[in-house]
């Protein structure tokens, strides 16, 4: 692809993201090895995009803002539809020396500091004269003056211009500041003047810009060192000794700097879900940092600085039994704050009622229960002293990610404790859908071989869920002998379809789809229509699913191509939908 043909791609895909609705349902999960947020790779940094990303993308000038001394002088922007912060001096009127300056001027938020800088610029100066006048450009930190200059063009010393101006990313546009000026710094400058004796001017050139300097990229990274408070935490997984289904966690919290991103659980020391604290701001969203595990963002102070929250949790992303739960805040920058560590006890076993047949009263039937109650012995060597034992076929762990309408298979054995099979028996199989409020139901039972093992295929439409195994040593029983249990965590399924796949500007496609799984929330499931021109995935719109799952959409294109996107629908985890955060198959489009 050309350089021209990549940068309409990506102003196209970013004019697909300003269109959208950014409003997105309370939670968005990301569970163990898929983790789509962690901590930085260095603690406490984050970086900035302004401008433009580094792969091209157009991004906004939050944080930088423009100044001039007079007229003739200018500080234009351009950056929204792909252009550049520009300083600049008119050339068709002698500028006065040291009084004729147009800057733009990068601003670190309260509470941070720079760190490092990464720019993108060219220049041009043309005007000057025998003696000391002379137009010249800087970049400058941590002052606005020539002896914190880090790069600069003179025209008195021959220099006419650096750079590139029709390919603003090309290699010898990027400036990387030196530690020295910037590290602690809170300001970086980017100025055009005239410089020379008091009283003295800088020629006229006859026209255009005597000099100038255009900004097309900056990645900053920001220094941020002080983590989250939190106070007034409550909601059961902190004060419930035993969780099951669906826990909460409530808090106040307050930061400053970086603000307030991420909330991480952790199951024994081991991240099993995050969510973001405020779904709905666009701007508190991580774009992806230039170094593995780094975060970025489009504004200096991407997140908000206070905020009163109340998450879910889904104990059954934990297994059965004792744990320790953590819960971490976590700010744009990485620094970290425990706002839960305790143990606790998960238990999603589904409740039995027992009944006695002959009284009728609600007592246990089973070892110790008249044998006339509890029936015929289930199974060869059917006993009181029972093991069984349930696994994945695929992994030794208790819990599974799976995909959505993938056949998952378990197998186990049933035998006594002495060792001996129990074969012919039949063992009560069932779920607990993972969603707030949701009720166990059985699935079909499974009858054990002549050695005792058995196998279970379920269902390809199955949800995430706590699966329950249980052996009744007599078909009367209502209380097992033996138990096992699992927990699978199924990824949503999303199919999508696009038409036309070739189009134009000014034409429109239409997205339509499905999302498979039930049940569906009430009002709908939110989903984001993501796009991608080659480079990272960009949200341009939320959509919502009626109540049967599926969707409709439509975009019209606003800058001509050629160029090929490629589109795909996702749909993040909320607490009433039972799957993970899924996405659709991939659709090309062709814009010619």
């Amino acid at each position: 692809m050309s350089g021209s043909r990549s940068s309409r791609a990506r102003r196209s895909v970013v004019a697909l993201r300003s269109r959208g609705s950014a409003r997105l349902a309370a939670l968005v999960l990301v569970v163990a090895g898929c983790l789509a947020s962690a901590s930085p790779a260095v603690a406490g940094e984050y970086q900035v995009y302004s401008c433009r990303t580094p792969s091209g993308a157009v991004a906004p000038i939050e944080g930088w803002s423009g100044s001039t001394t007079g007229p003739w002088m200018y500080d234009t922007k351009s950056c929204e539809s792909g252009g550049s912060l520009t300083a600049a001096l008119g050339g068709n009127v002698p500028q006065p020396a040291n009084t004729s300056l147009a800057t733009w001027t990068f601003t670190a938020p309260p509470g941070t500091s720079i760190a490092a800088a990464k720019l993108w610029r060219a220049d041009s100066a043309l005007s000057w004269e025998a003696g000391d006048n002379s137009t010249q450009t800087w970049l400058a930190a941590p002052g606005n003056e020539e002896s914190s200059a880090f790069d600069r063009c003179v025209r008195y010393t021959g220099c006419t211009g650096v750079g590139d101006s029709d390919v603003p990313m090309a290699e010898e546009n990027l400036v990387q500041a030196p530690p020295d000026n910037v590290s602690g710094a809170s300001h970086i400058y980017m100025t055009a003047e005239c410089g020379g004796g008091n009283g003295t001017s800088c020629p006229a050139t006859g026209g255009g810009y005597s000099v100038w300097v255009s900004l097309y990229a900056a990645d900053i990274t920001l220094t941020d060192d002080t983590p989250p408070k939190a106070s007034n935490v409550g909601g059961s997984l902190a004060t419930s000794q035993t969780l099951s289904g669906v826990g909460d966690i409530s808090f106040a919290a307050t930061d400053t700097g970086s603000g307030l991103y991420e909330a991480v659980f952790l199951i024994d020391g081991h991240p099993v879900s995050s969510q973001l604290l405020d779904p709905s701001d666009e701007s508190c969203r991580n774009v992806g940092g230039s170094s593995p595990g780094t975060h970025a963002f489009l504004y200096p102070q991407p997140c908000p600085l206070e905020l009163t929250d109340d998450l879910s949790f889904n104990t059954a992303l934990a297994g059965e039994g004792s744990h320790l739960l953590t819960v971490q805040l976590l700010d744009a920058a990485g620094n970290s704050t425990t706002i839960l560590n305790r143990q606790v006890s998960i238990d999603n076993q589904p409740a039995t009622t027992p009944m006695s047949t002959s009284t009728g009263l609600d007592t246990p039937i089973g070892p110790g229960s008249p044998l006339a109650e509890r029936g015929a012995p289930n199974g060869t060597n059917a006993s009181d002293q029972a093991k069984l034992t349930a696994r994945w076929n695929s992994t030794t762990k208790a819990t599974r990610t799976s995909s959505y309408g993938q056949a998952d298979r378990i197998t186990g054995r049933l035998e006594t404790t002495a060792g001996q099979p129990i074969s012919g028996a039949l063992l009560d199989v069932s779920e607990t859908p993972a969603y707030e409020g949701a009720k166990t139901v059985p699935l079909a039972g499974v009858r054990t071989g002549p050695t005792g093992a058995w196998t279970l295929t379920l269902p390809r439409s199955i949800s995430s869920s706590a699966l329950h195994f249980a052996y009744r040593s007599h078909v009367d029983d209502t209380v097992p002998v033996a138990t096992a249990a699992l927990t699978l965590r199924v990824h949503a399924g999303i199919a999508l379809r696009i038409a036309p796949h070739v189009t134009s500007v000014e034409h429109t496609i239409h997205f339509s789809g499905t999302l498979h799984g039930t049940p569906i929330p009430p009002g709908g499931k939110q989903l984001i229509l993501e796009a991608s021109s080659g480079g990272e995935w960009i949200e341009f719109r939320t959509i919502t699913t009626n109540a049967h799952g599926r969707y409709h959409a439509s975009y019209t294109f606003k800058f001509p191509g050629p160029v090929t996107y490629r589109f795909r629908a996702v749909s993040p985890y909320e607490a009433d939908f039972p799957y993970l955060a899924g996405s659709s198959n991939v659709v090309g489009v062709y814009e010619r």
